[in-house]
C-alpha cells in the first residue's frame, strides 16, 4: 500500500473525465480515464458531485490508499464551472466528502486547468473543439475570457460552427438567397452523406427535432478532409475563417495579458485544445492574416507561441490543488506541452 502525502488531479469535460493521483515526487500513482461526464450543467449538480467522488475513490484504490485516508489536496479543472460562485459552491460540498484534507480542494474551468498544465506563471488557453473559448490567466491569477458562450450566441472556430459555415452556404446558393462562384457539390455530397439524406428538407430534422450539436459538429472532419484531398474552395474558406476568428478570441483578450508574460523568450504561451487543431494546416493562412491585419489590440508583443499539450489538462488540475495546499510538486512544463507554431510581431 502506497504511504506519504498524495495529491488528486481530475479533468473533467462533456463526455470523459480523467483523474490521476500524484505522490510528493511527482510520479504517477492512478490515472483513470472514463467516459464520464462531469459537466454540471448537463448531468446536474448533486449528480456532478457523487461521479466525482466515485472517481476519486476508484482512483485512490488503483493508487493503494485506504479508502478512509484523505488526499493531501485535490484539484479539478471541470466544463461548467464557469463562474467563482459554482467553483466555490462545489468546493464547499466536495469539502464536506472529506475527500482531501480540509481547505485543500480547488475548482477551476477546464481553460484554466489547461493553462496550468502547460504553463507555470499563467499564460492563454484557446480551445477549439466542438465549440470554440478562450481564457487569459495572468500570473496574479486573474482571468479574462472570450467566447465559450455556445453554438446559439458563439462558438466561432469551433467545429460545429465550420459546419454550420458549410451547410449554410449551401442553402443559401440553393436557394440562389446569396448565390456564390464557389463549387457546392464536395458539400452537398458530403451532407448527403454524413447525414444519409437526399436534400435540404432531409436534413430538417437534425438541424431541429433531432438536434444534436456534436453529431453536427462531426461533419466537419469530412469537410477537413475534402479541404485537403480535393482542395475544395468551400471548404478551404470554412477553415480559413475560422482560423481568423480563432485569432481574434486572442486580439480580444491581449490588452488585458500582465506584461511578465511577454517577458520570455517565447513571448505569449497560448495552449491550443480541441480537435479543429488538428487541421491547423487549413487555420494557418486565416490566423495569421487576422494576427497581421489587426492593431486593435493595442499591446506591445515581440512573439506569441502556439503550444498543444502532451499531459492531459488533469495534471494541471493536480498543481492547482498543491498550490493551494502550500505545496510545490515537481513539474517539467517544458515536457507538459509541445511547441507548433511561433509568430513574431
Amino acid at each position: 500500500m502506497a504511504s506519504g502525502c498524495y495529491y488528486g488531479g481530475i479533468e473533467g469535460g462533456a463526455t470523459h473525465t480523467r483523474m490521476v493521483v500524484l505522490d510528493e515526487n511527482g510520479s504517477v500513482l492512478a490515472d483513470r480515464d472514463v467516459e464520464l461526464s462531469t459537466n454540471q450543467w448537463q448531468v446536474g449538480f448533486d449528480e456532478c458531485i457523487r461521479r466525482l467522488s466515485d472517481l476519486v475513490t476508484c482512483a485512490k484504490t488503483e493508487a493503494g490508499i485506504a479508502v478512509d485516508v484523505p488526499l493531501s489536496s485535490l484539484g479539478l479543472s471541470l466544463s461548467g464551472a464557469d463562474n467563482a460562485e459554482v467553483c466555490r459552491t462545489m468546493e464547499a460540498r466536495l469539502g464536506d466528502l472529506s475527500l482531501a484534507l480540509a481547505g485543500a480542494i480547488t475548482v477551476e474551468s477546464d481553460t484554466v486547468g489547461t493553462v496550468a498544465t502547460a504553463c507555470e506563471c499563467g499564460g492563454m488557453a484557446l480551445i477549439a473543439g466542438t465549440g470554440s473559448n478562450c481564457q487569459l490567466v495572468n500570473p496574479s491569477g486573474e482571468r479574462f475570457r472570450c467566447g465559450g458562450w455556445g453554438h446559439v450566441i458563439g462558438d466561432e472556430g469551433g467545429a460545429y460552427w465550420i459546419s454550420h459555415y458549410c451547410i449554410k452556404k449551401l442553402f443559401d446558393a440553393m436557394d440562389n438567397l446569396i448565390p456564390t462562384n464557389l463549387d457546392t457539390s464536395h458539400v452537398h455530397q458530403i451532407m448527403c452523406d454524413y447525414f444519409n439524406v437526399t436534400d435540404q428538407k432531409g436534413l430538417l430534422k437534425h438541424l431541429y427535432s433531432e438536434f444534436k450539436k456534436d453529431v453536427i459538429a462531426g461533419m466537419c472532419a469530412d469537410l477537413a478532409k475534402c479541404a485537403r484531398d480535393a482542395r475544395d474552395p468551400l471548404c478551404l474558406s470554412a477553415f480559413r475563417a475560422a482560423g481568423h476568428f480563432l485569432a481574434l478570441h486572442i486580439l480580444a483578450v491581449l490588452p488585458k495579458a500582465d506584461q511578465a508574460l511577454f517577458s520570455e523568450d517565447s513571448g505569449l504561451k497560448v495552449v491550443c485544445t480541441g480537435s479543429v487543431w488538428k487541421s491547423w494546416d487549413l487555420l494557418e493562412d486565416g490566423f495569421v492574416e487576422a494576427l497581421s491585419s489587426s492593431g486593435r489590440a493595442g499591446v506591445k508583443i515581440n512573439k506569441l507561441t502556439l503550444l498543444t499539450l502532451n499531459k492531459p489538462a488533469a495534471f494541471g488540475a493536480v498543481y492547482l490543488g498543491a498550490k493551494k495546499a502550500g505545496c510545490h510538486l515537481p513539474a517539467d512544463f517544458d515536457k507538459n506541452a509541445a511547441v507548433f507554431y511561433q509568430y513574431n510581431f
